[in-house]
């Protein structure tokens, strides 16, 4: 008889470590699909990105989160903020119906301008980890959000003095 629950015991045991250790190893898999469209804006206090695309009747809202990674196409980081409206982007997510989660989205240089954007949807499988951003990660992210909001600062003072410029010439012309 003791033999017997010993054989048992030893039975379940062994049965519960390969149950574990197949869990352990099992893999995750994660839809990414990959959406192109114009950019048309950042809402802050729900943390989403709302997209205009051509297959779309209403624009897609988008969740960004802290792991969503925003570059442009060199791959270097952009800040949301910095983001022009129109601007032309491919935004790959997770996720169905009306929680659709960014993972990655990269912002093309050129703006769209008359010609509406494309998309272009495609579906791929892959596996994925996700972890925090290292200390250095953070900070090279946050210069370059400070170079961002720099040239930002440059451009718009350029802009004001060109303005500025024509205002002087448009005055000189009417003077004459």
């Amino acid at each position: 008889m003791k033999t017997n629950i010993k054989k048992i015991g030893a039975t379940l045991l062994a049965a519960g470590l390969c149950v574990c250790g197949t869990q352990a190893r099992a893999q995750t898999t994660t839809t990414v699909t990959t959406t192109r469209g114009a950019f048309t804006e950042f809402v802050p206090s729900s943390e989403t990105v709302v997209v205009r695309s051509d297959t779309g009747a209403a624009p897609t809202r988008y969740v960004v989160t802290r792991q969503t990674n925003i570059v442009d196409e060199s791959g270097a980081p952009v800040a949301i903020d910095q983001i022009v409206p129109g601007s032309p982007l491919s935004v790959q997510y997770t996720g169905t119906g009306d929680r659709l989660v960014a993972s990655r989205i990269i912002v093309q240089k050129a703006p769209v301008t008359t010609v509406p954007a494309t998309t272009e949807d495609r579906t791929i499988t892959t596996t994925t980890t996700t972890r925090p951003l290292t200390h250095d990660e953070r900070e090279a992210l946050e210069k370059q959000r400070e170079r961002n909001k720099e040239q930002a600062e440059k451009e718009i003072e350029r802009r004001k003095k060109a303005l500025e410029k024509a205002k002087d010439a448009l005055d000189d012309d009417d003077g004459h």
